[in-house]
């Protein structure tokens, strides 16, 4: 699982893969990879992909 930072802050997991994404990765000492969005357009990718699976609402204000 993978740790996204979303662009207003919220932390979500999910197991999608980030490729092809605008997102700068991390890994951290523990081997948790944690991914933070580097524009709007790759968040609402990332949202789409996952569907239901997470409990974030995008309503697209800052």
């Amino acid at each position: 699982m993978n740790r996204y930072i979303l662009r207003d802050g919220q932390v979500v997991t999910s197991a999608q893969p980030s490729e092809g994404l605008d997102v700068y990765c991390y890994e951290e000492t523990g081997g948790a990879t944690t991914c933070m969005f580097l524009s709007d357009r790759a968040e609402v990718a990332f949202l789409m992909r996952c569907g239901d699976d997470l409990n974030v609402s995008y309503t697209g204000r800052r």
